[in-house]
């Protein structure tokens, strides 16, 4: 079902060539980073039936909140047939750090298409909002996160022998973890951080081990579902994980590609994972659009009476694309006038009125600098 556990097929190459501060073990699926704010479009979508016609029931969808500068600047949620979506409505979860979209529909037949596409700015740097204790949540052993393990807890004790501080075992932790291949026979059966260990896994489970080592010796750590900009074309999501530095701020890692800190502009964050997520990652209903382990809202999930249905041709049924990078010169009044049209589309969501930008001429005004683009957010 995921995309990214192709990354277990690939040849691995040696640990000591991979000593330099920043260098991706799949440096194909990995572009450099760039300079200034990105503007990035994505569509998510979930197939949907009934189990009896004519019931409703509700699809929820991860949303691009501000996280950490993060701006959704246009969107627009719809349905294929157009009929099956009923209402829908922008909603934020109780965390204070995520976003849900909640689509009601009522699916006719074999099924219908529920989508939103969104156009999405992320700043060159992460904007921290840091508050005394924030931490604290993400130091236990949860049900996809399984720090406490004896097998993980073990790992992690041999792979910080050596490690001169907090960075130094983060780097040796995301280097192991993403050349990890796991043992001959085992299953690829679900995403958990245990069954990681075993199988090696997709990027799910690699981000759920990376935390779980990284909490086995005490760093804060959780899981991040996102959209990269360096995948363009159709997708299934992306998981990387986050720690808690000396310095009082979350960092991001990818232990997936073996990079230590991904460039800020290169994630779409959808949902920062909590341990309360991290504990419904087997439960029934969340499996009914995923494998078992992946924390709860990471990705689309459905009201009981709905049922995920066989539309697609192949799994990655989202896609991305990067539409351009401003300079560095542009990006305080790209930012900012980027803020004051995502509180309008917020705004608007809220009450469950699509508000997006013509791809045309988003394309256009681009293409041209970045005053034309801004001029555009200005007045749409």
């Amino acid at each position: 079902m995921l995309a990214l556990a192709c990354f277990i097929l690939l040849s691995f190459p040696a640990l000591q060539d991979l000593d330099s501060k920043e260098n991706p073990v799949f440096p194909q699926f990995y572009h450099a980073a760039t300079h200034g704010p990105t503007l990035s479009e994505f569509t998510l979508r979930a197939p949907v039936k009934v189990a009896k016609q004519g019931d409703m029931g509700v699809v929820s969808f991860p949303a691009p909140s501000s996280y950490s500068g993060q701006l959704v600047v246009s969107l627009s949620v719809s349905s294929d047939p157009p009929s099956a979506l009923k209402s829908w409505v922008w909603k934020d979860r109780p965390d204070h750090l995520n976003s849900v979209i909640e689509a009601k529909v009522a699916p006719g037949g074999k099924g219908a298409w529920i989508s939103y596409t969104a156009l999405v700015l992320v700043p060159s740097e992460p904007v921290y909002r840091t508050m005394s204790n924030e931490f604290k949540p993400w130091l236990g052993s949860t049900a996809c996160v399984q720090s406490a393990d004896p097998e993980i807890a073990s790992l992690a004790k041999k792979l910080a022998v050596g490690a001169l501080g907090r960075d130094e075992y983060v780097h040796k932790v995301v280097m192991w973890v993403a050349m990890n291949q796991g043992q001959k026979g085992e299953a690829f059966s679900s995403l958990d951080a245990k069954r990681g260990l075993k199988c090696g896994g997709s990027c799910t489970n690699r981000a759920n081990l990376c935390a779980a080592l990284l909490r086995a010796r005490g760093i804060p750590a959780r899981t991040i579902s996102h959209m990269p900009t360096w995948f363009g074309g159709k997708f299934y999501q992306h998981w990387l994980t986050e720690y808690w530095t000396d310095s009082g701020n979350w960092a991001m890692v990818e232990p997936t590609i073996g990079v230590k800190h991904p460039a800020r502009n290169t994630v779409i964050v959808l949902a920062i994972s909590s341990p309360q997520d991290e504990n419904k990652a087997f439960d029934p209903q969340h499996l009914r659009l995923s494998m078992p382990g992946s924390p709860y809202l990471s990705l689309a999930e459905l009201s009981p009476e709905l049922f995920g249905a066989d539309l697609a041709e192949d799994d990655a049924i989202n896609e991305i694309h990067l539409l351009k990078t401003f300079p560095d010169q542009s990006e305080q009044t790209v930012m900012t006038e980027g803020s004051l049209r995502s509180q309008r589309v917020i705004a608007a969501a809220r009450v469950g009125r699509n508000d997006g930008l013509d791809k045309t001429a988003v394309i256009r005004a681009v293409a041209k600098s970045p005053s034309d683009f801004i001029g555009l957010l200005a007045r749409q």
